[in-house]
C-alpha cells in the first residue's frame, strides 16, 4: 500500500512537472504551430485540474503518458545565454545577419520574397514556364499561424484502410503557367530543382485571387482558416481591410519538361 501511494505522489509530481516543462510556449507556437494545434486537439493539452472531480491513479497516469508523448514531438524552448536585454538584442542580431549572408531574401519583381531552406542536390532539369511538377506545400498566416498543407506531414490521409500521415503519400501536380497555385507562386518556383525547399513571403496581390482560391483546403480547421483570412483582405465588422501576406513553404519533388 505504501509503495502504491509512493508510485501514485511520484506520477503527480511528473505530470505537474512535465506539463510546465513541455506546454507549448507562444514561440513554440509560432515555430511548429501545426504541432500545437495538433496537440490540442488530440487533447494532450488539458488542464488537470479543471473540475472538482477526484482523480485517480489511472487518470494519473493517462495524463503523463500525454505530457510524455507530447515533449518527444514538441522541442522544448531555447534558453538565451545572454545576460542582459541588450546583449541579448546583439546577439540576435548577430544571427539574423550571419543567416542572411548565408542565405539571403531574395526579392521578385512582383513583390515576392523568398529563401532557399534546402537547395537541390540532384542533376536535372530545372522548374520553367511551361514545366510539369510534383509539388508538396505548407501554408501560414505571416504571423506563423498554419492554415493547411498537402504532404508535408501536418495533414492525415486515407491509406491502407487507416488515418496516416500524409508525408510522403500526397503531393499536388502543378502546370507552372496555368494557375494551379497563385501567381506569386508559379514565380518562385521558377529556377528550382528536385528535392529543393523555399519559404516564400506571398503578398495578396499575385496571392489566392490569382489561382482562384487554389489550391483549396481540405480539412474543417483549413476552411475555416482561409475563410478567416478572406474576411481580413475584404475587411469584416468594424476592422479594414488588410493586405495580409501568406508565407508557404514549397518542395518539388519532380519536373516534366
Amino acid at each position: 500500500m505504501v509503495a502504491m501511494n509512493t508510485l501514485g505522489c511520484v506520477t503527480l509530481s511528473l505530470w505537474i512537472g512535465l506539463s510546465y516543462s513541455f506546454a507549448p510556449t507562444p514561440i513554440q507556437r509560432m515555430k511548429f504551430p501545426h504541432l500545437a494545434a495538433q496537440a490540442e486537439d488530440d487533447g494532450i493539452i488539458q488542464p488537470l485540474f479543471d473540475n472538482k472531480q477526484p482523480i485517480s491513479r489511472a487518470d494519473l497516469f493517462e495524463y503523463s503518458s500525454r505530457i510524455i508523448g507530447l515533449s518527444l514531438i514538441l522541442p522544448a524552448a531555447a534558453h538565451a545565454k545572454c545576460t542582459d536585454i541588450e546583449s541579448c538584442r546583439e546577439e540576435g542580431e548577430r544571427k539574423i545577419e550571419a543567416d542572411l549572408k548565408l542565405n539571403p531574401i531574395m526579392r521578385l519583381s512582383d513583390g515576392v520574397n523568398y529563401r532557399v531552406l534546402r537547395p537541390s542536390t540532384l542533376p536535372g532539369p530545372k522548374v520553367k514556364d511551361g514545366s510539369s511538377i510534383e509539388l508538396i506545400y505548407s501554408i501560414s498566416t505571416a504571423s506563423g499561424q498554419y492554415m493547411y498543407s498537402k504532404g508535408f506531414g501536418f495533414e492525415k490521409v486515407s491509406f491502407g484502410g487507416k488515418q496516416q500521415s500524409d508525408l510522403g503519400l500526397d503531393s499536388m501536380r502543378v502546370l507552372v503557367g496555368e494557375h494551379n497555385v497563385p501567381v506569386g507562386i508559379e514565380s518562385a518556383l521558377i529556377g528550382m530543382g528536385k528535392g529543393e525547399r523555399r519559404r516564400v513571403e506571398l503578398p495578396p496581390g499575385v496571392g489566392f485571387e490569382t489561382s482562384n482560391w487554389q489550391p483549396e483546403p481540405i480539412t474543417r480547421r483549413g476552411i475555416t482558416q482561409i475563410e478567416q483570412y478572406k474576411r481580413k483582405l475584404v475587411g469584416f465588422g468594424s476592422q479594414p481591410p488588410f493586405p495580409a501576406e501568406t508565407v508557404w513553404d514549397i518542395e518539388v519533388l519532380g519536373i516534366r519538361n
